[in-house]
């Protein structure tokens, strides 16, 4: 998946590749939380060429113990996962020789699918695709859904005093 990853997104405004240690963090943190309902992949053939995540929302976990997991902010980040009405679908690519041939599509249908029979999630919100990622941003448009978010990389070139 790493190397899907690198791959799919290596042609993106400000997409910096994770390493091995990194993708293995990643797994560690994602498995605890993970439905596997929400993790659409495509395949041609034997080989995933496209990918797309979704996980409970935890924002509003987050806000209720203000960022602090001890002593009991954990408890009510997981209370939250189990009850929230969103999903987050963050992380999604296709690796390039394989855009433009309905597999986004197949992906969102996928997961419209799972979050319609799971009959908990009312909301999906679509994170982290950049404003400057014109390709993603029509796609994902064609689809019919609406963006009232913009994700946007800013710089600042920081100089020591």
């Amino acid at each position: 998946m790493k190397n899907l990853y690198n791959s799919a997104l290596s042609g993106t405004t400000d997409n910096f590749p994770i390493t091995d240690e990194e993708a293995n963090l990643i797994a560690r943190q994602i498995i605890d939380f993970a439905d596997p309902r929400l993790i659409k992949t495509v395949m041609k053939g034997d080989e995933i060429v496209g990918f797309l995540f979704g996980y409970p929302d935890p924002s509003a976990a987050i806000q209720r113990c203000r960022g602090r997991l001890f002593p009991f902010g954990w408890l009510a980040i997981l209370i939250e996962l189990r009850r929230t009405r969103w999903i987050n679908l963050n992380g999604a690519g296709l690796l390039e020789k394989y855009r433009g041939g309905g597999g986004t599509a197949l992906l969102f249908a996928e997961m419209y699918k799972s979050v319609r029979a799971s009959r908990h999630f009312l909301h999906a919100d679509v994170v982290q695709i950049g404003a400057e990622n014109d390709k993603m941003q029509r796609e994902i448009a064609g689809l019919g859904i609406d963006f009232y978010k913009v994700h946007r990389m800013y710089r600042k070139r920081l100089t020591a005093t």
